[in-house]
């Protein structure tokens, strides 16, 4: 009799986790990462010359605190990984919040959001690559593939990116850049 007590806890306890398990991942939810990209940006730099753009901006939902364990770019060669760093919104002068100035090692930091706040900028993070390219061509961050935890659950793995980001090298920099396959006319 113990033993089928045990068996049926034991059961218990599995289908409470894998409701648990549902209830906090979403499938198909990109969160914290956005669903697709919203906007791509290209710019030229010289060899050698650091550069750099806020490619993804996310948002925790009220309540969520996000411990954000490590990043990776998706779609560059190895010789031109970026260096991956979060950003908090910055308050300026003026009243303007900011996101890009200041960043920080990805791994280890702590997003979040209070229970029952409003959805707004200054709850809004970003994810900044940088990178100084060293050989001539164009080069295209296509995701992040992100590795956190939510409310100190389990560790979580989702691929994103809000702003698709191009860089044209060349020395020196070139005049125009323009993302693979693009049809649009260089800008004067």
């Amino acid at each position: 009799m113990r033993a089928r007590r045990i068996g049926i806890v034991a059961g218990a306890v599995v289908v409470a986790a894998v409701v648990a398990m549902v209830v906090l991942v979403r499938p198909g939810d990109p969160y914290p990462l956005p669903e697709g990209p919203g906007a791509s940006q290209s710019g030229p730099v010289a060899l050698g010359s650091p550069t750099q753009a806020v490619v993804v901006f996310m948002e925790p939902r009220p309540g969520d605190r996000i411990e954000l364990l490590g990043a990776d770019a998706i779609g560059l060669p190895p010789a031109v990984q970026p260096t991956l760093y979060l950003s908090r919104p910055v308050l300026q002068a003026n009243g303007d919040l900011t996101i890009g100035e200041e960043r920080e090692p990805i791994a280890g930091a702590v997003i979040e959001k209070p229970a029952g706040a409003s959805p707004g900028y200054e709850h809004t993070f970003g994810i900044v690559a940088e990178m100084t390219p060293a050989a001539a061509g164009t080069y295209e961050l296509t995701g992040i593939r992100l590795r956190f935890r939510i409310n100190g659950g389990f560790e979580q793995v989702r691929e994103g990116i809000s702003v698709i980001w191009t860089v044209c090298a060349d020395d020196p920099a070139p005049t125009t850049c323009q993302p693979p396959g693009s049809t649009a006319e260089p800008e004067s």
